[in-house]
């Protein structure tokens, strides 16, 4: 009993390491003590084509190629103030006598435009738009005289000028298209007509036959 109670005591005190056993080329990694932590600052990055040397002059300088801005189109508003405001300067560094003077000439210009001259002339005379004399009012009516077909031709002839005119001869042609088929000219009784005057005329013409044919008056020399 002695002896296994002394066993018993002996394993008691054995001491047993249950870590294993440390391996010579292991290794030992030690944690440092961390450095302050301070704030990052960013810088931006340019493009690398834009920071290419600029170009230079040939006396070194740079030199800038940039396009230069193009400049707006002038519309016909932007032209007419500039015009007037440029006339308006120049007018109000003008003196008194001078600016009376500047418009009595503005005036008398537009006075001599509109025919102030003519006026102050009296010569009274109108201007006249297109021919002195002229044919109007004709009339061609198919008429029966003594068994035979005639045409006859009333018109009258005005005088639209001041003046007294000589009066000429009345070509009459009886045109069938573009046909002439007869002709005759009328002489009236008056060599001159006054001015603003009209004086009416009248003939009788044969009838070329078939149907009624068109009128084409002229004016003629007399006599011719």
């Amino acid at each position: 009993m002695s002896t296994f109670s002394d066993r018993r005591q002996a394993r008691a005190n054995v001491t047993i390491d249950i870590l294993p056993p440390e391996d010579g080329n292991a290794k030992v990694i030690h944690f440092r003590r961390p450095n302050e932590v301070v704030d990052a600052h960013f810088e931006p990055v340019r493009n690398p084509s834009a920071r290419r040397a600029a170009p230079r002059s040939r006396d070194g300088s740079a030199t800038d190629r940039r396009p230069a801005p193009k400049a707006e189109p002038k519309t016909a508003a932007t032209i007419f103030a500039t015009v007037t405001d440029a006339i308006e300067r120049r007018l109000l560094r003008l003196s008194p006598d001078a600016f009376l003077a500047l418009v009595a000439a503005i005036s008398v210009a537009v006075f001599t435009m509109f025919g102030g001259l003519s006026l102050i002339n009296g010569s009274g005379d109108a201007a006249v738009s297109g021919p002195a004399l002229d044919i109007t009012h004709v009339t061609m009516t198919p008429q029966d005289a003594n068994g035979m077909r005639v045409l006859l031709i009333n018109g009258i002839v005005e005088n639209r000028t001041e003046g007294r005119l000589a009066m000429p001869s009345i070509r009459a042609e009886l045109m069938s298209g573009e046909a002439v088929v007869a002709s005759t000219l009328i002489t009236t009784e008056t060599t001159q007509i006054g001015g603003r005057e009209s004086y009416g005329f009248s003939a009788r013409v044969p009838h070329p036959g078939g149907k009624l044919p068109d009128l084409r008056l002229s004016l003629a020399e007399r006599g011719a």
